[in-house]
């Protein structure tokens, strides 16, 4: 087994190279880009795939490899965030060095993309009696909706367990619980009047003010969780008025709340504006613009076990459990009944200016997983 990857480094290094200098920035996404890239690959390979679009140029391709029910999927994604600045060099323009990759996507998610199509190509002459499918999707720095929501909706798409390689740490972690997911918009409505004579008006910025603060100081209920630790909020957007010397009528704020298992801050908001409310000075609107509910997998579950194992057996440390506090694929994936959890060769450089993924990881972390298909 080691032997085949080695073998086969160039090879990874030539398709990844080649994945990166696709610009899949998202938006708009354009995956087709990278996703006609892997169909050429697949198809010199010999591997079954399927393409599926929800809109024009927003590929996902499903390879499979072996008979019978799937039991494994490994999804990873196509698209990109903007490049940013800081560079040294061009994001799109890979750089070999130092034993490292640099280029937009090499660490989230490009270099994950190429370690299972080579992983793909390996376990194709392996005649297994289980189906190991691999998915590489579209849209996932931007909520999924053209990606791995898509294709679990229509029903394209499922497995018994799945590895999603969309984490850091560089397989020292294995991620089994991620916080919810709130984003919500507060809107105050006011009366406008002149500023001189305020005392003629409702000010909506003022009373959108004080719900903040009530929000603010508020104790959730909730326990805390030994991976997730505390909820956590950040106001991040306030809108209101429309001049200096005018009480404002409307005030909004946006909010994003990341909450525990067990957790309904949403309630608990509809009531801390609810009693404002007894007051007719105070009128408040609450807009859900995301909900998405926190997941944990089984502590006990038999994919955790068998990366672990087989982590050690090539690396020589097994991972830690982690929670996270944002969003993976891992997500919709549990959503759906799959025990999903992520775990990856990332490094702490995604979404960063001169973002790498290192060469030796990428083997060890193919290695890796063709241990855990075998033994899944």
């Amino acid at each position: 087994m080691h032997d085949f990857f080695a073998t086969h480094k160039k090879e990874m290094l030539e398709l990844l190279c080649e994945l990166i200098s696709k610009p899949t920035v998202n938006p708009p996404g354009n995956e087709r880009l990278a996703a006609n890239v892997l169909v050429n690959f697949f198809e010199k390979s010999g591997i079954e795939y399927e393409v599926f679009e929800k809109a024009k140029g927003r590929s996902n391709v499903i390879a499979h490899v072996g008979k019978g029910i799937a039991k494994l999927l490994i999804p990873c994604h196509l698209d990109v965030v903007p490049a940013g600045d800081g560079w040294l060099s061009e994001p799109f323009k890979p750089v070999i060095k130092d034993g490292k990759v640099y280029g937009r996507g090499a660490s989230d998610n490009k270099g994950q993309v190429t370690a299972c199509a080579i992983l793909a190509s390996y376990l194709k002459s392996k005649k297994l009696k289980k189906r190991i499918l691999f998915a590489f999707v579209a849209d996932e720095e931007r909520g999924s909706n053209y990606g791995m929501r898509y294709l679990l909706d229509e029903g394209l798409i499922n497995a018994r367990y799945a590895i999603v390689p969309d984490v850091g740490g560089r397989m020292r972690e294995i991620d089994i619980a991620e916080k919810g997911l709130l984003f919500l918009r507060l809107v105050s409505y006011g009366k406008q009047a002149h500023g001189s004579r305020p005392e003629k008006g409702i000010n909506a910025i003022w009373n959108l003010i004080e719900l903040l603060e009530a929000i603010k100081s508020h104790r959730f209920a909730g326990k805390k969780h030994d991976l997730l630790k505390d909820m956590s909020m950040n106001l991040g957007i306030i809108r209101g008025g429309n001049g200096v010397n005018t009480v404002p009528a409307k005030a909004e704020a946006e909010i994003d709340i990341r909450y525990l298992p067990g957790q309904n801050v949403l309630e608990e908001i509809k009531d801390i504006a609810s009693k404002f409310m007894k007051n007719k000075r105070y009128r408040f609107g609450l807009e859900v613009m995301d909900n998405q509910r926190p997941i944990e997998i089984s502590r006990k579950s038999k994919i955790i076990e068998v990366i672990r194992k087989c982590t050690k057996a090539i690396v020589g440390f097994e991972p830690r459990l982690v929670g996270k506090s944002g969003t993976t694929l891992v997500k919709p994936l549990a959503e759906h009944g799959i025990e999903a959890v992520g775990f990856g060769p990332g490094t702490k450089t995604a979404h960063k200016a001169n973002e790498y993924i290192i060469i030796e990881d990428l083997l060890n972390f193919s290695r890796i997983l063709a241990k855990v298909t075998l033994a899944i």
